[in-house]
């Protein structure tokens, strides 16, 4: 009982991650349009040929046409919808509840559809595949939950075997090879979810890693600052803009590493980046290199940019950290201008290096 219990569980009642989820809820809809688009091209060839081969005597096959004249509507509704979904990047991205019970929809009115041609068929001798093709497209194509595909597929395969026994007691069906086959096909949905669950599961996974380490890669991992390859990244974001450029760095950075030890620079190091990012958009804080620190802001004036380069100049110099006796002071140069190019860009940066050195100057000059 207790097996039997876990593999309810595991098998039809399955706990899926939200993400998870949402991610087959996109598939499916992806898939729907595909079927929907499928539906409409063959059945448009079909009707289309048919009415040219029996052309002096449509009166005789009206229902026909009319059954799938209707699901040919049915499906540019389904493929239009959907379709304005997936041009539709924030739609796509909000709730999907409209587009989940659309499938369940389309479901239905196919296999109702499906139904009454299949009957049609029964009655004229002929083989009743529609409905039995409708079904194994959607439980192929679409990833159902079991919970949802079992009442779905049970349901319509005895409203099916109820209209076929009314005509003739189902004399030319076997009954028994007909549940078989329901059961067979919600197998299948079993296994197709849980396999979809178990794929969808291990992209996102790796789509979470691959995101983690292009973090990593573009992250100094000491301050949390961007290095050198996400600057070169935020170039396009960056050009194009009114800029403002502060380069700087540690004074006598080299002394406290020979002093007091790597670890107490990588404190100071860690402690300055802290402050950086107070004062500036943590986006637009750069460590540049060993102890040298970049900024870039957009669209700020050049003198609200001058008053935070003051602020953190000053901040730094008010630090108190334990064991850091020496005293600690930082000097940065700043540019503004315009870069259209990333050579531009660079250029600016390079003139920031520039008067970051003349400032290093002029503070040893004084001392």
């Amino acid at each position: 009982m207790t097996y039997f219990r876990k593999w309810l569980h595991k098998n039809i009642f399955p706990d899926v991650h939200e993400s998870v989820r949402r991610s087959i809820a996109l598939d499916n809809i992806h898939n729907l349009r595909e079927i929907s688009i499928g539906v409409i091209l063959v059945e448009s060839v079909i009707l289309s040929l048919f009415i040219l081969q029996n052309r002096h005597s449509l009166n005789l096959y009206l229902e026909s046409i009319l059954s799938v004249a209707f699901c040919i509507l049915v499906s540019v509704y389904v493929a239009v919808h959907l379709t304005r979904l997936k041009e539709n990047p924030e739609k796509a991205a909000g709730p999907l509840v409209w587009e989940n019970h659309l499938l369940i929809l389309y479901f239905i009115v196919l296999s109702l559809w499906g139904m009454v041609a299949s009957r049609r068929h029964y009655i004229e001798g002929s083989q009743m595949i529609t409905f039995f093709i409708v079904e194994l497209v959607i439980t192929c194509f679409v990833a159902m939950p079991p919970k949802v595909s079992f009442p779905l597929l049970l349901s319509v395969h005895i409203l099916f075997y109820i209209l076929i026994y009314k005509v003739d007691r189902a004399a030319n069906l076997n009954s028994f090879n007909y549940f078989a086959m329901v059961f067979l096909m919600w197998l299948g949905t079993v296994v197709r979810y849980r396999t979809q669950v178990k794929n969808v599961t291990q992209r996102l996974e790796v789509e979470r890693l691959n995101r983690k380490l292009d973090e990593l890669s573009k992250s100094d991992p000491l301050t949390g600052l961007g290095n050198r390859l996400a600057v070169r990244n935020d170039f396009p974001e960056i050009t194009g803009n009114d800029v403002a450029v502060m380069m700087s760095d540690i004074d006598y950075f080299k002394r406290f590493n020979d002093q007091m030890g790597h670890e107490t620079g990588d404190l100071i190091l860690k402690e300055v980046s802290r402050q950086l990012k107070e004062i500036f958009p943590s986006k637009s804080c750069y460590r540049y290199g060993g102890d040298e620190f970049l900024v870039i802001m957009t669209n700020v004036t050049a003198e609200d940019f001058n008053k935070r380069v003051d602020k953190w100049l000053l901040d730094v110099q008010k630090m108190q950290l334990k064991g850091i006796d020496l005293p600690l002071r930082c000097s940065a140069g700043f540019i503004t201008g315009h870069p259209e190019t990333s050579q531009e860009l660079r250029d600016l940066i390079h003139a920031a290096d520039q008067r970051l050195y003349e400032e290093k100057r002029i503070h040893h000059c004084h001392e």
